[in-house]
């Protein structure tokens, strides 16, 4: 008894927002009607959905099984190759599962916000400002800020600075 499963494609690529799907051609062979579940396992599991998610088959018979991804657009899903499994449980022979394995490319996006905190500064006074840079996008972005004189009575001690604003789960290192 068991099942075999071919996925229509092994290499995907998705925008986050966005969706794409592939098929998964699961056939039953062993010698008894069947009930097959269809998920998805490893880091997509959590956005991707297989449809049906269980499938009845006579013996040597076979049917295709859509398999959706659908990554939020969020820091918690990097950019990047993500790989996933296609796993295949049969219902009368558990041990003679199967999992299919390819790589869904994500896409990278850019969301930045910055705030100069404090907003202002009373007149006559001197001021200390600092500005804040949230990355809620993808992938580490390179920020550079350089402050710029608006009156002659501003001054302003900082030259150029820049530094990498990584996401709120960073995948990499380096900025780009």
């Amino acid at each position: 008894m068991g099942a075999t499963a071919t996925l229509s494609a092994t290499g995907l690529s998705v925008e986050p927002g966005s969706e794409v799907t592939c098929t998964v051609v699961v056939r039953n062979t062993g010698q008894l009607v069947d009930q097959f579940t269809v998920d998805v396992v490893g880091d997509a599991a959590g956005w991707a959905v297989a449809e049906p998610a269980a499938v009845n088959l006579v013996p040597q018979a076979s049917e295709a099984v859509t398999v959706r991804f659908a990554p939020p657009r969020a820091a918690s899903v990097p950019a990047g190759a993500v790989p996933f499994g296609v796993r295949v449980t049969s219902r009368e022979d558990p041990y003679g599962s199967v999992v299919e394995e390819g790589v869904v490319e994500v896409g990278a996006f850019t969301d930045l916000s910055a705030e100069l905190v404090p907003g202002k500064v009373e007149a006559g006074r001197r001021g200390r400002f600092e500005l804040a840079v949230d990355n809620v996008g993808n992938h580490p972005v390179g920020v550079r800020f350089t402050p710029a004189t608006r009156t002659a009575s501003w001054t302003s001690s900082s030259t150029a600075a820049r530094w990498c604003s990584r996401p709120a789960r960073p995948r990499s290192s380096s900025c780009s």
